[in-house]
């Protein structure tokens, strides 16, 4: 019996232990740094576990998405709500394809895999930190104790180290040689220069377009939450990666009111004045914006809030119109791990095949999840990452196993393998 061991007790180690202990014929260890195993999975979608999302495609991928896709096309959303669903876990398609259990509760996704896994006889090991692989002969030796066949290393990147990722995949790569694309924070806020601290606790729905001073470098919209220190939310946090990533400085351009086109907007002004012009400033910016956001763009127009709109200089009016959908701040820095969802970088993927997620080098090692360099948007994208590179791995692994089998076979009774 193949004795395979499984660094790092997250998504994608789950999926890997699970998918080959179903098969049967392997001795399947999980080893986790932490006390108790998949406790990140327990903080994703606000405790709700957006499991997946059912749009995922490479455009929701960076690092290297070329190698994502050869394993999403053969481990799609619909076959990852399968594979939960044959662990008696139902779920539920919500807006712009997010994935959620049906029990609308992250624990039930880490108790439908603790289950499984201790109905397949899968051992898990807390407490347990590998801090160093040496490659044998024929296996793996772990912390000088730990003897495998086979290695999946799945201890995740470098984000949120409070949940058990630390960065431990990306050093027991380097250890076996296997390259490392530096590893930088994804899906968190931006630290922003000079931010105004009294606008904290303000959400409003925006388009958010980051840019140098040349270019633009990507956009998204949604609900932006204004903080003491800059801008979250979650098309921040698909922003966040490009950001970490310019060797430029880099701004943030924030359009508050993107419901309305720039000519609707200083329609609405001008009728404002023209209607109601004893109405004070700050009372018509409240009628597009929350008020703190709304006050604090009338100063950077140099417009007093108490001041009627009847007395408004039309340069006044068509400069406060142009920052409610051009509020541009300057990045100072991305949040960093100990605040982000995901790593960007990792484990380089040329060193892999995305067929198997097997190293090039060696026989029996495998990589999956957050180790490797694929990182995706908000939404749903990193977990499906995880279960398919996970599966990937293990139907790989199990596939290996069939063939030495039919080898060995063919050798023992003298005929020739047909393969």
């Amino acid at each position: 019996m193949q004795r395979v061991s499984i660094v790092g007790g997250g998504a994608s180690g789950f999926a890997a232990a699970v998918t080959i202990a179903r098969a049967g014929g392997f001795s399947v260890t999980i080893y986790e740094r932490l006390q108790k195993p998949l406790k990140k999975l327990l903080a994703t979608g606000n405790g709700r576990c957006n499991l997946t999302n059912m749009q995922a495609n490479t455009a929701h991928y960076c690092g290297d998405a070329r190698f994502a896709e050869a394993v999403l096309s053969r481990f799609p959303p619909q076959s990852t709500r399968s594979f939960f669903r044959s662990m008696g876990l139902c779920t539920k398609e919500e807006d712009a394809g997010r994935v959620y259990p049906l029990s609308g509760q992250a624990s039930s996704v880490r108790d439908v895999l603790l289950e499984e896994a201790r109905r397949l006889s899968v051992q898990i090991v807390t407490d347990c930190e590998i801090t160093e692989v040496r490659a044998q002969e024929k296996g793996f030796l772990l912390n000088q104790t730990y003897f495998c066949d086979i290695l999946v290393l799945s201890a995740g990147g470098s984000a949120a180290p409070q949940h058990g990722t630390d960065g431990g995949a990306f050093r027991l790569c380097k250890q076996l040689g296997i390259p490392v694309v530096p590893p930088v924070p994804a899906l968190t806020a931006l630290v922003c220069k000079r931010f105004p601290k009294n606008l904290k606790g303000v959400r409003c729905d925006c388009i958010v377009t980051l840019c140098t001073r040349e270019k633009t470098l990507a956009e998204c919209e949604g609900e932006v939450q204004f903080t003491e220190y800059g801008l979250s939310g979650i098309p921040i946090f698909s922003l966040s990666r490009r950001a970490s990533e310019s060797t430029q400085p880099v701004f943030v351009r924030v359009n508050c009111v993107p419901a309305l086109s720039a000519s609707a907007l200083l329609d609405f002004l001008h009728t404002a004045v023209r209607k109601t012009p004893e109405k004070s400033s700050g009372v018509l910016a409240e009628g597009l914006l929350p008020r703190a956001l709304g006050d604090y763009l009338l100063l950077q127009s140099g417009i007093r809030k108490d001041t009627p709109v009847g007395a408004l200089p039309e340069a006044r009016l068509r400069s406060f119109a142009g920052i409610v959908q051009a509020f541009t701040v300057e990045v100072e820095r991305p949040r960093g791990f100990d605040f982000a969802q995901v790593t960007a970088g990792g484990a380089d993927c040329r060193a892999f095949s995305p067929q198997t997620m097997r190293a090039n080098d060696y026989e029996n090692l495998y990589a999956c999840g957050e180790a490797l360099n694929v990182d995706g948007d908000c939404g749903g994208y990193n977990l499906q990452w995880a279960w398919s590179s996970g599966r990937a791995a293990g139907e790989a692994i199990i596939k290996r196993q069939k063939e030495q089998r039919r080898k060995a076979c063919a050798a023992d009774s003298g005929v020739e393998d047909p393969a």
